[in-house]
């Protein structure tokens, strides 16, 4: 009986070790783990802006070409209308639906304004949209 119980307490001294340890590596992890859309967790607004958004219109909402190329410009973003904003977002991302619904491509980049937006929800564009707001 006791070597029974000596297996299954070694057993469990080696389950208890690796939930253990498995803890610490999520807990060191929790600081590094990067924002991903769709996953329900609150948006963070300034991780998509920085993966979607910030190669195109700069960190600071302010770039108006792309990386150098003179003969592609647009408008700065900085400090626009939240409503307006996410309204033009969500459009692009094909969310708005009427008898009369153009798919958005001003200045030719609806493609790419498309992709940009593809797998956000309604609340992460709405949040991108307050931060491109607050970027003044």
């Amino acid at each position: 009986m006791k070597i029974k119980n000596l297996k299954t307490r070694v057993k469990m001294k080696k389950i208890v070790l690796s939930m253990l340890l498995a803890g610490i590596g999520l807990i060191a992890a929790e600081g590094t783990v990067p924002y991903r859309s769709g996953i329900l967790l609150p948006p963070q607004a300034d991780k998509i802006y920085a993966k979607e958004c910030a190669l195109c219109h700069g960190k600071d909402g302010k770039q108006t070409s792309f990386s150098g190329l003179t003969r592609v410009s647009y408008a700065k973003i900085a400090g626009m209308d939240t409503a307006q904003l996410a309204k033009t977002l969500k459009e692009y991302r094909g969310g708005i639906k009427s008898k009369d619904y153009q798919f958005p491509n001003k200045y030719g980049y609806g493609a790419v304004m498309k992709s940009a937006t593809r797998d956000l929800s309604w609340e992460e564009i709405d949040a991108v949209a307050e931060y491109v707001n607050g970027l003044k």
